[in-house]
């Protein structure tokens, strides 16, 4: 995703063009949450630009069409998500205040010592939005093209291979510890402040890899000098049909994913929750929706809220594992 300077509050008002896209039912046009005179804000405990922001932005720009009702984007960055997602934790639950955020939610609880809120208790789930592969890539240099290799050369130079992330306890900081853990190799993670600033560290060859969003992975490589070894997943993306997953390149159990998801503050009425769910699993249906999202790699989740619910529990459960284990700490 490009960063974008923009506003920490901004409205979603795109009814105009690009919206009209996005095709409605009539009964659909007339449902709003808690009357349409009211502002509806999606806090997005991440920068304007990110991927849970750009996912808000879509659905926002969905709903707003879809019920008539002005959506408001509100960027609360901070603490890893921390203060966006306990604000919501602590809003009034009547469907006008929102969370749109990535499973940092569920990992945060095995990073931080307190938190303010329980990834589990303290929301009712609403949707699962998308998920995100990931790549291992790697820069030529390490001449390595295959993951076999590249766990070779890693228990012949053990702790001298450096692998980046945006900083400790990052999904992509994770993701290199799982495969730490199944592979029985030691490679050297160099934490960043800013993904954009690994990423660059990594086209010019002054890390070795990285473990990042396959679609990001494959605009590296699209230069020649980065090499996409594997990726995440059951099967192969759209975007690298060429690639491996990471289970036929020989590192089973290398389950690593990034997920969207919507969700509400606890005690939100189950009407109010089920309205949400349905229209976004109708976005997330929609071909126009679809495409849009075909083009950045990421594949829809949807389903209920009983669905999220479970994947919230697993995944708290999941993370903790290989936290403990690594070690990880936030900075």
């Amino acid at each position: 995703m490009v960063l974008s300077k923009l506003t920490r509050r901004e409205a979603v008002r795109l009814v105009g063009a690009g919206a009209g896209a996005l095709a409605l039912s009539p009964e659909a046009a007339v449902a709003q949450i808690a009357g349409g005179d009211k502002n509806i804000t999606f806090v997005v405990p991440f920068s304007a630009g990110s991927g849970p922001d750009s996912i808000a932005r879509l659905v926002g720009q969905y709903l707003q069409q879809r019920w008539k009702q002005t959506i408001i984007i509100d960027n609360r960055v901070g603490a890893s998500g921390n203060i966006g997602s306990s604000a919501v934790a602590r809003a009034e639950p009547d469907g006008l205040t929102m969370l749109v955020t990535a499973n940092t939610l569920v990992m945060n609880v095995s990073l931080f010592k307190t938190i303010p809120y329980d990834p589990v208790k303290s929301f009712a789930p609403v949707a699962g939005l998308v998920y995100s592969v990931f790549a291992c890539a790697v820069h030529k240099s390490l001449g390595v093209t295959s993951i076999a290799e590249l766990v070779a050369l890693a228990k012949s130079k053990p702790g001298e291979i450096n692998f980046g992330s945006p900083g400790p306890g990052a999904p992509h900081h994770i993701a290199l510890e799982l495969f730490k853990q199944k592979t029985g190799v030691d490679i050297r993670h160099v934490p960043y402040r800013q993904l954009a600033s690994a990423m660059q560290d990594l086209a010019g060859g002054h890390i070795g890899g990285m473990f990042m969003p396959a679609v990001q992975a494959r605009s590296l490589a699209a230069s020649g000098n980065v090499i996409m070894l594997a990726v995440s997943g059951d099967s192969r993306t759209g975007i690298a049909p060429n690639v491996p997953t990471l289970a036929e390149a020989g590192a089973p159990g290398v389950d690593i994913d990034n997920w969207w998801a919507i969700l509400a503050p606890a005690g939100t009425p189950a009407d109010i929750v089920q309205r949400y769910n349905v229209a976004i699993n109708d976005m997330l249906s929609d071909p126009a929706v679809k495409a849009k999202l075909d083009a950045q790699a990421l594949q829809i989740i949807g389903g209920s809220p009983e669905r999220l619910q479970t994947i919230i529990a697993n995944d708290v459960v999941r993370w903790a594992a290989v936290i403990k284990s690594a070690g990880i700490k936030p900075e």
